[in-house]
């Protein structure tokens, strides 16, 4: 729940952005190691040092939030 209000335009933007990142979370989670440094890497050639809230879908989002956590989450456990 929110603390306020948004308009029915921004709710619709922000529930897309929502589900993107949880759809992208599952999609990363599911990948073998071969697989998801191969993306890392191929994610990392397109990107600039910018910073991108979570669930904006671009590349630098997608690498900061949900590939680079997911590649610190399994260096933990080794």
């Amino acid at each position: 729940m929110s603390l306020f209000r948004l308009r029915p335009e921004a709710q619709e933007r922000a529930e897309a952005a929502a589900e993107w990142l949880r759809e992208s979370q599952d999609q990363f989670v599911r990948m073998s190691n071969a697989s998801l440094v191969a993306t890392a890497k191929f994610y990392a050639r397109q990107m600039e040092p910018i910073r991108f809230a979570p669930g904006e879908p671009v590349y630098d989002a997608t690498m900061w939030h949900v590939i680079v956590p997911e590649l610190i989450r399994r260096l933990e456990v080794k």
